[in-house]
């Protein structure tokens, strides 16, 4: 299959096309190498495209609200516009779109799915905390597997491994499914569970939602079965 994968270099995007490069054909977008969405000619076709590029972040995104429109939202509508009619798209939202009223993160996601809502081949899937043996560089599992955790919050977090992520976006690849789809373990955790227990717990975090918990009846319609778990992960990171 002739795939478009944008933000292929990311965090998730490398992990994707890694996978897909054995059995696809793959061009990769990505703003590291001056392919901005915004700007970029978009006359290739594709069989599919799968949508990664764009900001992430709760705290970066109130820091530059202003970035996470133009990089978030306005390149996305313009991807829609030019492939939606004709190109199935599944395109990275995430959980924080439930609350869009929190954060300017969450409300560019939110306002991205509104946009997919206008075309039937769209797919907004709502990314949960994805973790794996090599993390997002300073988000909660890379300080807490690296010894720097300086505190932790008292919210659940519903926590997904990268491979289980990959194979929900592969399911999700030969599906029909349109509108938004979690893609989580559908089992949340205490974030401060996870951590040493003399680890400080900060209770001012009012832009993040208290809890995250994916339902994931449609991907398990799909054959979709989370493979790892949290605890067990971290405990045999030591």
């Amino acid at each position: 299959m002739h795939i478009l994968v944008t933000g292929h270099r990311g965090y998730i995007g490398s992990a994707l096309v890694n996978r897909l490069k054995k059995n696809n054909s793959i061009v990769g977008y990505d703003l590291v190498d001056g392919h901005d969405i915004n700007t970029i000619p978009l006359k290739e076709k594709f069989k599919l495209i799968i949508h990664l590029a764009g900001l992430s972040g709760v705290r970066e995104s109130i820091k530059d609200p202003a970035a996470y429109w133009l990089n978030n939202v306005e390149a996305t509508k313009r991807l829609f516009s030019v492939h939606g009619p004709d190109t199935r798209i599944l395109y990275a939202s995430s959980s924080s779109a439930a609350e869009p009223d929190l954060n300017p993160y969450a409300a560019s996601k939110f306002c991205m799915e509104m946009a997919g809502g206008r075309y039937r081949g769209t797919l907004g899937m709502r990314f949960h905390t994805v973790y794996n043996e090599t993390p997002r560089k300073g988000m909660f599992v890379d300080k807490l597997l690296n010894g720097k955790l300086e505190y932790v919050t008292n919210h659940s977090r519903d926590f997904i491994h990268m491979e289980d992520l990959l194979d929900a976006i592969e399911l999700l690849m030969g599906s029909q499914y349109g509108g938004t789809i979690d893609i989580g373990t559908g089992k949340p955790v205490q974030v401060s569970s996870l951590a040493p227990a003399d680890t400080p717990i900060r209770l001012d975090a009012p832009n993040e939602r208290m809890q995250t918990c994916a339902n994931i009846k449609k991907l398990e319609n799909l054959g979709f079965k989370p493979k790892y778990d949290i605890v067990k992960f971290l405990n045999e990171q030591k």
